[in-house]
């Protein structure tokens, strides 16, 4: 009976639902004294009312229903004998079955987070119909939304209060339920995540006219988020300070804003073939919604002058797309006017008043509308000033709305949407990449600034800015700019100010150098240290999600370096095989930095060593593009001597190999998680195969380094410099051999006895073990190979005839390397015994001195 009027209840609601959306409202005349607009409000009341009363009648009786656990009662088990063909145990599991078993049950206390689980429930069924029509919403957002509060607040009579609040109009202005309504169904429909339904029509697509949907909606979803930005219940602080129904929702604010900036987002990848541009369409919605928005809060009108009295300038960037950026500055800006009293952008403001999730909503909205540039270092910019926006929290200024709710709670925030969205506009890991141009490219003089910045931004690269960083970070920036292949970019900056606010590990206190440039004071960020004044719990949480992202975008630009490794250069030949060469060092030359400065921090990042873990685990992949990178070299032997290949390998070597080093140490010594508990064995199992990977991906890359060197010496190419990066291992004095393997398997197999049958196969038996002996015998009066090691050559003091050269090569093929012994150890991404493109890729084809697995004696 009660699930036959929830169903019914449901089907009440959702045809209220639709034959809400059929109503007209007559927008020729907009006078509320018409008597067209007094039926169509008493209808459209009636049907909300109707829609209500469904829902919470359905709530009801879904909250009224709890799970019952009968309690369990102890009986003395009885005394049976045991029947052949009883199975005692199935009777024993179903009565179990019985007593455990959950019942519905009615009952009158009914819990208040029930009831909004429960109606979060419903109205998320609701949500699947077909959303209201455009031909509705904005005329209902005109008639009952923030303009006509905000009318009916300056022409109110304190005489007719009484009588104001008695007719349908007025009732459904200040109704927040019925705002809540229709700003939920303009989201789905701006959103396209419904359909809609027009009365004697099929389902169309969502929305039929997008761009007038979004030139329509957009700016009167602005006006009612800065109108409900005021009342503090409709805020994300209340959302976040309340036990009630409004925990399961969303606050008023933040489905108005995140509906502007799906708004935002389709007019900013729109296809259709007008005659404005995106960035012209965007440009002109958001300056009619500062209009609009500035006559429903009049409060914030001093706010949007302010900003759209400036002048922005903008390098090499279109006038449009400079018009949208100025459009955009009340959102996100620092500093504009230095000479002018601080006031704080909308971001800064939705901070400082603890509205994180208006914030996190604002930081969708700058990502939607930097879609539409066309031009990098717009977008570099603006991520810069969404991360110093945190430094204006705390200095004394008025904001855009003039809002004063308060501190609030210092306990969150939104540092991690921030970076996400930064790292986003600057190309994640690309941002950060020097990239090298061909001489000439398109007639630029590369030797340049302007000229260099201009050949980025034609490749879709940021151009890098030092000067939009603190002037405390300029020294350090301008050095590594004037080094070579530097490009500190976004990635770049947050690892080291995340590295400098958590601190280095005692391990890498001899590895960092004690006359390092990286310093609190010139590398440390307002968003970082903005986050860690919050909870230390909050904190830890912003720091996981940060590594994340770090991690994430290594991955992203070592998938690059991999795709161009493994799918490109082999089918190059010329020049064009030399660029795509050099740009893969500068890819594999970005990741190094970013790992080298994430190294110090890792052990701080979690208490599980996983970002330590991610970091060996991406320098693992590094090696292993680089090592086949290097045998592409085989085709073209001159060009290995390039700039950024003596810069990468340089780095490598001096910096990279000893964070490595103490990564894999501290990895090592990680034994022990919070509250003293100690990590599973799986999780230290999963560290020692990536470390023991990481190892088998040195050597081989040390391989390739004696490979391209012997082929360097053969061209007459002097490759001395070549041997200074190269690690090979010179304190092996024997060789493990497949067939010492497989004899030591057969000797330690368990040994099971046959009955035998006949004597013919008894004798059968004994000669074959016979046989065995015999050779067990001879293997142990065998003598090792010992060989002596002088520098590039081995020679053998056992055999010195002019035989022993092709015995050797013979035995070449039994000799166990340490790739192959790691065979079984790979890991989820990539198998280990086989390289980037699934070839097999055998250490054993090079020099037997590097490709044998030798054992120091002494160290044993």
């Amino acid at each position: 009976m009660a699930v036959t009027k929830l169903a019914t209840l449901v089907v009440v609601a959702n045809v209220a639902d639709v034959l809400i959306g059929t109503t007209n409202f007559n927008d020729e005349n907009d006078n509320p004294q018409v008597t067209n607009y007094e039926s169509t409000d008493q209808i459209v009341e009636r049907l909300f009312n109707l829609r209500s009363d469904a829902i919470t009648r359905a709530v009801e009786i879904m909250s009224s229903f709890v799970n019952v656990k009968p309690k369990r009662e102890a009986k003395a088990p009885k005394k049976s004998k045991d029947v052949v063909g009883t199975n005692h145990d199935s009777e024993s599991k179903a009565k179990n079955g019985e007593v455990y078993q959950t019942k519905l049950a009615k009952t009158s206390d009914v819990n208040p987070a029930t009831v909004a689980r429960n109606q979060k429930l419903i109205e998320d069924v609701l949500s699947l119909c077909p959303a209201l029509p455009l031909e509705f919403i904005a005329p209902a957002f005109r008639k009952f939304g923030a303009l006509a509060s905000a009318s009916k607040k300056t022409n109110r009579n304190d005489s007719d209060d009484e009588d104001n609040l008695q007719s349908n109009f007025s009732r459904l202005i200040y109704n927040m339920p019925f705002r809540r309504f229709i700003i939920t169904k303009s989201l789905l429909l701006v959103s396209g995540a419904s359909t809609v339904i027009r009365a004697g029509s099929r389902f169309c697509s969502i929305p039929s006219n997008p761009i007038a949907a979004y030139m329509s909606l957009g700016p009167l979803l602005l006006a009612e988020f800065c109108s409900l930005c005021y009342d503090l219940e409709n805020t994300s602080i209340a959302t976040k300070n309340s036990a009630s129904q409004s925990t399961h929702y969303l606050s008023l604010t933040q489905l108005s804003l995140r509906a502007f900036s799906f708004c935002v987002h389709g007019l900013s990848t729109s296809t259709t073939n007008q005659a404005m541009s995106n960035a012209q369409r965007v440009q002109f919605m958001i300056s009619n919604a500062i209009r609009i928005a500035s006559r429903a809060a009049p409060s914030s009108k001093d706010g949007w002058d302010y900003y759209q009295s400036l002048n922005v300038q903008g390098n090499n960037a279109p006038q449009d797309e400079i018009e949208l950026k100025k459009s955009l500055t009340p959102f996100v800006s620092f500093k504009v006017d230095a000479n002018a009293p601080v006031r704080l952008c909308l971001f800064s403001e939705l901070m400082r008043s603890s509205m994180y999730g208006e914030a996190i909503e604002c930081c969708h909205l700058i990502k939607a509308a930097a879609a539409s540039f066309s031009e990098p270092s717009i977008k570099h910019h603006l991520s810069v000033m969404l991360l110093r926006c945190f430094e204006q929290i705390k200095q004394v200024g008025v904001g855009l709305l003039s809002l004063d709710h308060g501190e609030g709670n210092q306990n969150e925030s939104c540092v991690c949407y921030a970076i996400d969205t930064a790292f986003e506009l600057n190309n994640n890991l690309d941002g950060d990449t020097f990239v090298p141009f061909p001489h000439g490219f398109l007639g630029l003089d590369l030797m340049s600034k302007k000229g260099f910045q201009l050949a980025r931004s034609k490749m879709g690269l940021t151009s890098m800015c030092p000067n939009y960083w603190p002037e405390k970070h300029l020294d350090r920036l301008m050095d590594e700019f004037s080094s070579q292949l530097g490009c500190p970019g976004t990635i770049q900056q947050i690892t080291w100010a995340l590295t400098v606010q958590l601190g280095c590990s005692n391990i890498f206190s001899e590895v960092m150098n004690s006359s390092s440039p990286v310093t609190k004071r010139n590398s440390g960020l307002a968003c970082i240290r903005s986050a860690s004044k919050t909870s230390g719990s909050n904190f830890a949480k912003e720091t996981r999600s940060i590594a994340n992202m770090i991690s994430a975008s290594i991955e992203s630009g070592l998938n690059s370096a991999e795709f161009v490794t493994a799918k490109l250069i082999p089918h190059m030949s010329g020049s064009t095989l030399n660029m795509a060469q050099r740009l893969v060092m500068c890819l594999l030359m970005s990741a190094s930095k970013v790992i080298h400065a994430s190294s110090p921090s890792a052990e701080f990042v979690d208490t599980s060593g996983s970002f330590a873990s991610l970091l060996l685990k991406s320098t693992k992949k590094l090696y292993s593009i680089l090592a086949r990178l290097l045998l592409s070299f085989l085709a073209n032997p001159h060009s290995l001597e390039s700039s950024e290949t003596k810069c990468l390998l340089k780095y490598l070597a001096s910096n990279l190999m000893q964070s490595v080093a103490a990564l894999l140490y501290t990895l090592q010594e990680k034994h022990e998680t919070t509250g003293g508990k100690f990590l599973t064995e799986n999780k230290i199992e999963t560290h020692g195969k990536i470390s023991a990977l990481l190892v088998c991906e040195k050597e081989k890359l040390d391989n390739a380094f004696l490979k391209i060197g012997a082929k360097l010496k053969h061209v007459g190419v002097i490759s001395d410099w070549l041997q200074e990066y190269s690690f090979i291992s010179l304190n092996r004095d024997f060789v493990i051999k497949r067939a010492d393997i497989q004899l030591a398997k057969e000797r330690e197999a368990p040994r099971t006895k046959k009955n035998t049958v006949s004597g013919d196969k008894r004798k059968i038996n004994c000669e074959t073990s016979g046989k065995m002996m015999k050779q067990k015998k001879n293997d142990k009066a065998a003598v090792p190979v010992a060989k002596i090691v002088e520098g590039d050559e081995e020679v053998d003091d056992v055999s010195h005839d002019s035989g022993g050269d092709e015995e050797f090569e013979s035995d070449d093929n039994d000799v166990v390397s340490l790739g192959n012994l790691t065979n079984d150890m790979g890991d989820n991404d990539l198998s280990e015994g086989e390289d980037l493109d699934g070839d097999s890729f055998n250490a054993d084809s090079n020099e037997h001195s590097s490709s044998e697995i030798e054992f120091d004696s002494e160290n044993e």
